[in-house]
């Protein structure tokens, strides 16, 4: 119970903090999302100890500098095609850190994720921000998260993955897509925007690929016989473990989008 209100705790802080972030406007939102990248970069310097240290820095600040250049795009109308200029400075760090397959995390797993989250925000008007869709992930992602642990304590039974995460079960899953689509139902009557068969896949998408992206983090941890990424947040762990579902579930929602753009 102890940890349960700790974990809950921290969450509440945090909805707060990104959140309120989100609300304030794409340069706040971009701010804590670059925090969030950089705490991510380093926890994984930490689990994963790079030997070229020039090459981890010169891939690092590549790769982060692909979400400033995102606004610079959007709010200058920029070709898309100076986003290429921070994925080749990755790409020269990566081949001078000897084409290590771990090195590939900084911009698969943390820089283009994070990239597409911003994104949500101008999705639905790209000359102008809107914080809903963004906004919307984030919450919902929280409840999918909350839920899923909270109804597998309760009633769990039948382990998902015991190999990766003995905490999973089926019963969480269910219990946390549901809540998920309740929130998306939730969303749909207060803003509109989306219609309701649009949030309820919004929904189902982030509990599907928000499993995947514990799971891909569970993987991760268990190669390094880890049980967190980090100790930064009381009752979650790392950063990483924190926002591990998000890095997965925000470019497959800018996904769907897009793809709702075209077929509307």
């Amino acid at each position: 119970m102890k940890e349960l209100i700790l974990r809950t705790l921290t969450g509440i802080l945090l909805i707060i903090l990104v959140a309120g972030s989100i609300s304030l406007g794409p340069t706040t939102f971009l701010g804590i999302l670059l925090l969030i990248y950089g705490l991510g970069l380093r926890e994984l310097y930490v689990v994963f100890m790079p030997k070229n240290i020039v090459a981890y820095l010169a891939m690092a600040l590549s790769a982060g500098f692909l979400m400033p250049l995102t606004l610079a795009v959007l709010l200058a109308q920029w070709s898309a095609l100076f986003l290429i200029i921070p994925v080749v400075g990755w790409t020269i760090g990566f081949v001078n850190s000897g084409f290590q397959t771990k090195s590939l995390l900084i911009l698969m797993w943390l820089a283009m994720p994070l990239t597409a989250f911003f994104m949500l925000g101008w999705i639905e008007n790209i000359s102008a921000y809107n914080s809903l869709l963004p906004l919307s992930v984030i919450v919902l992602v929280w409840i999918n998260d909350t839920f899923a642990y909270v109804v597998g304590r309760m009633v769990g039974k039948h382990k998902m993955t015991p190999q990766l995460s003995a905490g999973k079960t089926w019963e969480g899953f269910v219990g946390g897509a549901l809540f998920s689509m309740a929130g998306g139902w939730i969303i749909f009557r207060l803003s509109g925007g989306l219609t309701l068969w649009n949030w309820i896949i919004v929904s189902l998408i982030i509990s599907i690929f928000g499993l995947w992206g514990d799971l891909f983090e569970s993987k991760l941890k268990r190669r390094k016989s880890l049980k967190n990424m980090g100790a930064l947040l009381p009752g979650h762990g790392g950063i990483l473990d924190r926002f591990d579902s998000l890095l997965f579930v925000a470019p497959a929602v800018l996904i769907l989008m897009i793809l709702l753009r075209l077929i509307q």
